[in-house]
């Protein structure tokens, strides 16, 4: 097909015009004499027709399969340049939605700057949710080159607690997040602000849940009870919110046992966090 519209594109024209005179010759030949058509002329002009009639038919042909290839090259030639004029477009597109997402995080981190001006922030981005059956953690964008060291705490942009730093390399660094096993927070429960402990449970986790525990006798806890950190021992700032008491379970004497939690912070959808390198601790 390249190679007919190329040969038709070259040689076409020439093709109709050389039909086009012979077709004409043979006319001219039929009508030369100026009274009525003798013998030969009859037979001349009888022997042409069919020659002059392809002729016209063929330069019709000709006419319409060059319109064609042209207006098929314009379409292809057209197509080109829509398909560049798209993915311009399309480029343009992401780095506005980038730039967008970029002054969104930094609009979070000025708030929580504002708010808090003893924290020293550093956001960072969720890049892996590693999957195990014995821990919940994330890998984030930035490490050690940052100022991130392990035991840094993590949170969200509302100051919920996220987590905290356990692994820290070269551009990553592990967050081990609020409902892990391994996590151990000091909380703070109800109106008198009673002195617990969150610690990560197995079973719970895979609920994406934690406990309550440590609890004194004159602890009071009920379901829709916000738990705060309390900031003993210095590793956390106190008054980060943790979760939300879901469930309280008593033993058979009606003593009380434990509080499941709800983390206050979206662990299924957070995608981008703020690891708080320094603060003031307080007494």
């Amino acid at each position: 097909m390249n190679k007919f519209r190329d040969f038709i594109r070259k040689r076409g024209l020439w093709l109709g015009i050389a039909v086009a005179v012979v077709a004409l010759a043979y006319g001219f030949a039929a009508r030369r004499s100026s009274g009525g058509a003798g013998i030969v002329e009859n037979a001349a002009a009888s022997l042409t027709l069919p020659v002059r009639q392809g002729a016209s038919g063929l330069i019709g042909w000709l006419e319409n399969i060059y319109g064609y290839m042209f207006r098929y090259d314009s379409l292809v030639a057209e197509n080109a340049q829509l398909e560049t004029q798209l993915a311009e477009a399309q480029r343009k597109l992401r780095e506005a939605e980038e730039a967008e997402r970029e002054n969104a995080r930094f609009r979070e981190l000025l708030s929580l700057s504002d708010r808090h001006t003893d924290f020293v922030f550093e956001d960072a981005k969720i890049v892996d949710r590693p999957s195990s059956n014995w821990s919940v953690s994330y890998t984030i964008d930035k490490g050690g080159e940052s100022g991130i060291a392990v035991g840094d705490c993590v949170i969200d942009s509302k100051y919920n607690f996220v987590g905290q730093i356990i692994e820290t390399g070269d551009g990553w660094a592990t967050i081990r997040s609020v409902i892990d096993t391994d996590m151990r927070i000091g909380a703070l429960v109800g109106e008198g602000g009673n002195a617990a402990m969150v610690v990560g449970d197995f079973a719970l986790m895979r609920e994406g849940e934690t406990k309550l525990s440590y609890l004194t006798e004159e602890t009071q806890v009920f379901a829709g009870d916000v738990l705060i950190s309390s900031g003993k021992g210095g590793a956390f700032p106190r008054g980060l919110e943790i979760g939300t008491v879901s469930t309280v379970r008593t033993e058979a004497g009606g003593q009380l046992a434990y509080a499941t939690v709800t983390p206050s912070c979206a662990l299924g959808t957070l995608s981008q966090v703020f690891i708080i390198k320094d603060f003031n601790v307080v007494d």
